[in-house]
């Protein structure tokens, strides 16, 4: 009887491991699959892009692929983010990138930064890298420094993803919970979040603008959007954010016939 049962047990464990090692290989397979298919889609992208400038082309490509790799890095380790600031306009005006961008900018909870500063030692393929800075828990931008050793010149984004071969980014910025200039919440007030507008100013808007977070495409690249994409950037920068952008090429320069809130982008306080 005890052999009988020691050979059920080994049997029901060897199928148990087939049905695994099966369904590993499947999941597997379909991600392939999917990064395969982005990949092809990404292409068809960028021959409706604009371009204005010889660079532009690799730049955009090399944008998309990017947002495309943070992407399957998200979702492998289920990191929440959002995209933000001029990224957010793209989506909303055109379903894409904009023309003219030279990086993504997305959001996530300050506290998840330490996640971050996990994973940043992880073996990345030599082409991308993701910085942490070391003073992230700092809220006050201005207080902290440049470390150019490790190769952090930045000090608004609490962390990057960068392209290292193509020379461009992703800014991860930090959300609030609280307001950072209030010392205390009142009782029964809403629950808000705050973040940097386009003057590193705080402004707060209410959670469920974020929260819960909506799958959405960018240049058919599957990402996650705030709540109410709409009232967020209008939030921040006034109606023209529903307006699409005039970005034009004239003489070989981006340039828009009016001034709106692509033209005043958040700057990442990069050193020099």
């Amino acid at each position: 009887m005890r052999y009988y049962q020691i050979f059920i047990a080994i049997t029901i464990g060897f199928i148990f491991g087939i049905v695994l090692t099966f369904n590993n290989y499947q999941t597997f397979s379909y991600s392939r699959i999917m990064l395969a298919y982005t990949r092809n889609s990404i292409e068809k992208v960028l021959v409706q892009i604009p371009t204005c400038t010889p660079d532009d082309g690799a730049r955009q490509s090399a944008l998309l692929h990017t947002l495309l790799q943070w992407s399957q890095f998200a979702q492998e380790h289920n990191i929440r983010y959002w995209i933000a600031y001029k990224t957010l306009l793209g989506y909303v005006q055109r379903d894409g990138l904009l023309p003219n961008a030279l990086d993504f900018d997305i959001l996530a909870m300050a506290q998840d930064t330490s996640r971050l500063a996990e994973l940043r030692t992880l073996n990345f393929s030599s082409d991308y890298e993701l910085k942490v800075h070391p003073q992230w828990f700092i809220v006050e931008k201005t207080r902290r420094s440049y470390f150019d050793e490790e190769g952090i010149d930045f000090v608004g984004p609490n962390a990057r993803f960068v392209n290292r071969k193509d020379h461009v980014h992703i800014n991860i910025w930090p959300m609030y919970d609280y307001h950072p200039n209030q010392t205390r919440i009142e009782k029964n007030s809403k629950p808000m979040l705050t973040e940097c507008d386009r003057n590193y100013k705080w402004k707060s808007s209410p959670k469920e603008w974020t929260f819960p977070l909506q799958k959405c495409l960018l240049s058919r690249i599957n990402v996650w959007c705030p709540a109410e994409p709409e009232k967020i950037g209008v939030h921040l920068y006034g109606q023209s954010f529903l307006i699409k952008s005039p970005i034009e090429c004239i003489n070989g320069t981006w340039k828009q016939s009016h001034e709106d809130i692509s033209t005043i982008e958040m700057t990442t306080m990069t050193h020099t």
